[in-house]
């Protein structure tokens, strides 16, 4: 392919100014197709990590029990968490149940109380993490009767209303991306419509030779596809190239937030593959924009 592309064409069509125009708007083109489907992706990998993580999980959390004096009953506490425990285990669905220790607590908590204070000392919900497996229909008000059965100080978080509206949330940005990137195709056909029009204008005395002798549209059609096959190809490259810092980078400062929740945007190899390919797919589109365009722009010539 990239042989065919550097024969040389019958038409003197790449000392026009249009090409270098071509060149540096099919750039600018593909860099923006570059970063918005490589958006596109992280969103996708992010919801479904979202999905399957937390979708997956419920926490429970069971208040500690206080004495008269408004103390925390340890012993209490420690054989009610012990009992919910037991239930939990028993449901049908969850594949394990493990209590969040004293440390885990105090690295989630740290966010919001800071490094010098003692959770030990603050009544402190114990927090059971429920493991579910997958597709497990569970059923979630059965469970929280259950556990009002076993005490009135357990309750139940698994998550889904909130994460509901995140996953609705990264829905919506995952279908402007696809606007963008659907507008951005559409503005590149009609660029290389526009410009291969005007190019048809420009050389009408070197189209009319050929015709002369003997050349078919569709032979005319296809030295337009090579060149602009050409264009879309190496444009394709450039702003592949550029796309590919600002995407890295991007997620360097995704990451740096620390926020668990964008953990899960990031690109796979295989979205790495398609991201990479981005300049044959610029080949291919162009070509085939070009190809069509000639022909039904020669059609009516004639």
């Amino acid at each position: 392919m990239i042989r065919e592309l550097s024969r040389k064409n019958e038409i003197p069509m790449e000392d026009e100014e249009t090409s270098t125009f071509m060149y540096v708007l099919t750039s600018i083109y593909m860099y923006l197709f570059v970063i918005v489907l490589a958006m596109f992706m992280a969103i996708n990998s992010m919801a479904n990590n979202w999905e399957k993580d937390i979708l997956g999980a419920i926490t429970v959390q069971i208040t500690p029990v206080e004495d008269e004096n408004r103390h925390i009953d340890k012993d209490k506490t420690q054989d009610e968490v012990n009992k919910v425990l037991q239930f939990m285990e028993n449901i049908s669905g969850v594949k394990q149940v493990s209590v969040l220790d004293t440390a885990t607590i105090e690295k989630l908590m740290t966010p919001w109380l800071g490094n010098k204070v003692d959770i030990t000392t603050l009544p402190i919900p114990q927090l059971l993490d429920v493991q579910v497996t997958d597709n497990a229909e569970i059923n979630y008000d059965e469970i929280t009767r259950g556990l009002h059965k076993i005490t009135s100080n357990a309750s139940i978080d698994n998550h889904r209303l909130w994460l509901n509206k995140l996953i609705k949330f990264a829905n919506s940005l995952k279908t402007l991306a696809l606007s963008v990137l659907l507008m951005v195709a559409i503005i590149g056909s009609f660029s290389i419509y526009y410009s291969a029009r005007t190019s048809l204008g420009i050389n009408i005395a070197s189209i009319e030779i050929l015709h002369i002798i003997g050349a078919q549209d569709e032979y005319i059609a296809k030295q337009y596809a090579k060149l602009y096959g050409k264009i879309g190809f190496f444009a394709g490259i450039i702003g592949l190239m550029i796309a590919i810092p600002c995407i890295m980078l991007i997620g360097r400062y995704g990451m740096s937030t620390g926020s668990g929740l964008l953990n899960g945007a990031q690109l796979s190899t295989y979205s790495w593959i398609i991201l990479m390919s981005a300049p044959l797919f610029s080949l291919l589109y162009a070509r085939i924009t070009a190809y069509y365009t000639v022909m039904k722009s020669l059609e009516k010539m004639c």
